[in-house]
């Protein structure tokens, strides 16, 4: 075996690391799968979470004026609307993501 200096075992240690490396196929990545459980559980939890702080700020002004569960019932429905508007956003997010899946 022949002696080499520091700056020739360095260069020779690159050389056989990038052989090495073109050798070796390059890892491609692959985006996380957006897990449809994940995606109906993210849908429910925003309709109840709606349909919860609307029936809240209904009792609450419900209680504060005094007057009949009017508020309770109209908040509510409010909170409905709003919790069926965030799952149609989280549904098209969802079908952005599997579109640009399907383009690569």
């Amino acid at each position: 075996m022949t002696k080499v200096d520091g700056s020739q075992s360095k260069e020779l240690i690159l050389c056989r690391i990038a052989d090495a490396e073109s050798k070796l196929e390059p890892r491609v990545r692959e985006p996380a799968p957006v897990a449809g459980m994940q995606l109906g559980w993210r849908m429910v939890s925003d309709l109840v979470a709606g349909v919860g702080v609307g029936a809240a700020i209904g009792f609450g002004l419900d209680s504060i004026f005094g007057i009949a569960p009017i508020c309770l019932a109209t908040f509510t429905l409010l909170g409905f609307a709003a919790g069926v508007n965030l799952m149609l956003r989280s549904a098209r997010q969802f079908e952005a993501k599997i579109a640009e899946q399907l383009e690569k």
